[in-house]
């Protein structure tokens, strides 16, 4: 659009300087648009130029189809051995995790050393997250070693001691000795 164009159709100057400025307005609007979609185009022509890129060089790099096919086999075969470890791996660890809390509920005072005791190749955990084979195991350790564990077994276990051994002071390790031969004396009669 000209100003002379304007002119002949008979606007005053104020009036052309409005038409102008609006008419102004929306070019900019356009140019912009022209301007983002340009931008757009060129980018997804330079992704088309590095993808073909990209093929031509995978197609240098493999002989045949065969070897590509090997290749992703071998990938695919990787990704399923490591998928199984990690898998094998959560699981000890949820097993291991699980028997230390059961030896916490059990009130044990040395996991470790209560660990030491138990075979967890024989401890299963279920699909509902319950250990079996892990309570008769704790149960024969607490018969066993109940020293281990706080609570009613160990007081069970606990040492007892003839009080007749005693020095209560009045004769030495001689009172001892003369206490000892004296129950030898009478358990040879």
């Amino acid at each position: 659009m000209k100003r002379e164009t304007l002119k002949e159709h008979g606007l005053t100057d104020e009036q052309i300087d409005f038409v102008m400025a609006e008419n102004g307005k929306d070019v900019n609007a356009l140019n912009e648009k022209v301007n983002g979609l340009t931008s757009e185009r060129d980018g997804l022509q330079k992704q088309v130029t590095d993808r073909d890129s990209q093929l031509n060089d995978l197609k240098k790099s493999t002989k045949d189809n065969d070897e590509l096919q090997s290749q992703i086999k071998k990938l695919q075969e990787d990704n399923k051995n490591a998928q199984q470890k990690y898998q094998n791996d959560l699981a000890a660890q949820t097993k291991s995790f699980k028997i230390e809390g059961a030896l916490r509920d059990a009130k044990a005072r040395n996991a470790k050393a209560v660990l030491s005791l138990i075979d967890t190749g024989k401890v299963e955990v279920a699909k509902d997250g319950s250990l079996s084979g892990l309570t008769d195991q704790i149960d024969a350790v607490k018969k066993s070693d109940g020293y281990l564990f706080d609570g009613d077994a160990a007081k069970a276990k606990q040492v007892r001691v003839n009080p007749g051994f005693k020095d209560n002071g009045n004769g030495g390790s001689d009172n001892i000795t003369n206490k000892i031969a004296a129950r030898l004396a009478n358990a040879e009669e």
